[in-house]
């Protein structure tokens, strides 16, 4: 890809094409204040774990010396895209973007650190919930899937990877620009780096079978599918939306609440998805419900929902054929940035008029075929099949017993690690490895480009020490992927102690003795703090009555026996329960 293929507008009619500093500009003029801005085609899912984050940190950067006091400004960064935009004067929007380009061709490098330890504290408390697993389930820890982890990246990230980053992706040729202006105003300065046309990110599917089904979702179900892109499917989400809130809602009160999204993701392909909140002591029934009405969508799709979806879709044209051109001009630029096609209103609307119910019932098929769903409860029934939880192939070489779990086995390849279980096993290859996180104490987690990790603590393995993990694993992975975390509290270093021997029960079956798998349980601490509290107030209170009686002595201790009982509790606690564990 090299230069961006400027579209032809004549469907938007009052919406004007110019350009600046080779930077294509849309212009569509407005009453009122003027906004403006631009958009990158680069997003977190252009990036790797080991760098993701690094595209956020730029936008923080190119933001760095905006002081506008009056206008209303933002930075935002998407999984395809990074966009800055501006609402306020004209000489507002050219301050903004003027600015904006300078900062992304002289980034303040020196102010990254101060940036990632903002983007850190903004990722405190987030998180990506059912909707990351699900994402990463799919597509792996590349591309869209990155969306699952969180900005891991940033604590390797080089000032020299940023600058490059910066260079190749934040260039004129990726990049589109609005103001809501009838021509360039006085003093736009847009100079960007020179580059090439950058693709979409790449969309991975690692699920091994599909329909697939995940299983801890207590409160509903969710569903996501990848279709064919275009206003088949789009429209296909629409029906699928009549029919749950006739099925969900207005038949049965299954659901408190359902959305169903309809999401471009490249050139070719459109994720439909469904979230369903059922309502209290429905949860159960509402993965039934929607796996009944989409694979009945397969085979009949209804007249009254088919009209009222296409009502709804001409009723949202209608919308957008009335908005003031200027409105348009950010969706606009997203389009043409991204390659999406640029179809008005009326062309879409003679489109959507043409679509049958076989078109629907074709998508209902792929949605169904593709489908990962998330939901209480396994899902075989319908003929849907376990989304993978082991990989593919076990490695193969050095085994190391888990102390507390003599039946699992972290095993050290020549091509890789391992870990066993008597259920099945995971395997990150060295080849394969997109991110290796070290720790100080020799433990290492190692991710693999298909989402699966193996988890290295050598104090839970006999006979393997934290040199050995180091040797084994560092040399062979690349630099480049490795993020080194900070030292750890010892008391956040798990320790294993070898499980006791089980007792013989009546029955010839064995149990786990009391006390048993090498840490004691909760209630046992219980019952000795209680029995702390209970012995202090025996004596005390005897104390006090022996005193009182035979020497008429009132004995007066205040909050000391009180303070004395909560540190002793404390010191129980401590003793018996490492940090990791509370």
């Amino acid at each position: 890809m090299t230069a961006l293929t400027l579209p032809d507008l004549t469907d938007f009619p009052g919406i004007a094409l110019s350009e600046a500093d080779g930077v294509p500009v849309l212009l569509a003029p407005r009453d009122g204040n003027t906004g403006g801005g631009i958009v990158f085609r680069v997003g977190s899912a252009h990036e790797t774990l080991a760098t993701s984050g690094i595209t956020h940190l730029i936008e923080h950067l190119a933001l760095r010396g905006q002081v506008l006091s009056e206008a209303h400004l933002n930075g935002q960064t998407h999984a395809d895209v990074t966009l800055f935009h501006v609402a306020g004067s004209t000489t507002d929007v050219v301050t903004y973007l003027n600015d904006v380009c300078t900062a992304l061709r002289e980034l303040p490098v020196d102010r990254i650190d101060t940036e990632k330890d903002i983007l850190r504290s903004e990722a405190e408390g987030k998180n990506p919930g059912f909707g990351g697993h699900m994402r990463i389930t799919r597509h792996g820890a590349r591309g869209f899937g990155l969306v699952g982890y969180g900005e891991r990246g940033l604590d390797r990230i080089t000032t020299d990877e940023v600058l490059e980053w910066a260079a190749t992706w934040f260039t004129r040729e990726n990049a589109v620009a609005w103001v809501t202006a009838d021509a360039l105003p006085d003093g736009l300065d847009l100079r960007l780096p020179a580059g090439r046309r950058m693709p979409p990110p790449v969309l991975t599917d690692v699920l091994e079978g599909s329909p697939a089904y995940l299983t801890g979702l207590r409160d509903g179900v969710a569903l996501d599918s990848v279709v064919p892109r275009g206003n088949a499917a789009h429209l296909t989400s629409r029906v699928l939306q009549e029919v749950l809130h006739r099925d969900l809602r207005v038949d049965a009160d299954l659901a408190s609440t359902f959305d169903v999204d309809y999401d471009l993701l490249d050139a070719e392909h459109a994720r439909v998805s469904v979230v369903v909140q059922g309502t209290e002591g429905q949860q159960g029934a509402v993965a039934g419900a929607l796996a009944d009405a989409l694979s009945g969508l397969q085979f009949h799709v209804a007249d009254d929902d088919l009209a009222a979806a296409r009502a709804g879709a001409l009723e949202e044209l209608a919308e957008a054929a009335a908005v003031p051109s200027a409105d348009l001009l950010p969706s606009l630029a997203y389009r043409i940035v991204t390659g999406r096609p640029l179809e008005g209103p009326e062309q879409v609307r003679a489109q959507v008029e043409r679509l049958t119910a076989d078109d629907v019932r074709g998508i209902a098929r792929h949605a169904w075929a593709s489908a990962l769903w998330y939901g209480p409860a396994a899902m075989d029934w319908a003929g849907i099949v376990p989304a993978p939880n082991w990989s593919q192939v076990r490695a193969e070489g050095r085994k190391f017993q888990r102390i507390d779990a003599p039946d699992v086995s972290l095993v050290l390849a020549s091509d890789g690690v391992g870990l066993v279980t008597p259920e099945g096993g995971v395997t990150v290859r060295f080849a394969d490895c997109v991110l290796l996180e070290t720790l100080p104490d020799g433990a290492r987690v190692l991710t693999g480009a298909d989402g699966f990790r193996v988890v290295i603590e050598p104090t839970l393995y006999s006979g393997l020490g934290p040199s050995e993990v180091v040797l084994h694993v560092d040399a062979r992975v690349p630099a480049n992927v490795v993020v080194q975390r900070p030292p750890r509290e010892p008391g956040d270093i798990p320790v294993a102690e070898p499980p006791q021997p089980a007792a013989a029960t009546k029955g010839g079956r064995r149990a786990k003795a009391a006390g048993s798998g090498g840490r004691p349980s909760v209630m046992s601490t219980m019952a000795r703090v209680a029995g702390l509290w209970l012995a202090a107030f025996v004596v005390l209170g005897g104390a006090q009555l022996l005193l009182s009686r035979f020497l008429d002595f009132e004995l007066r201790l205040g909050l000391l026996p009180v303070l004395g009982l909560i540190w002793a509790s404390i010191s129980i606690v401590r003793a018996r329960h490492g940090k990791g564990d509370r």
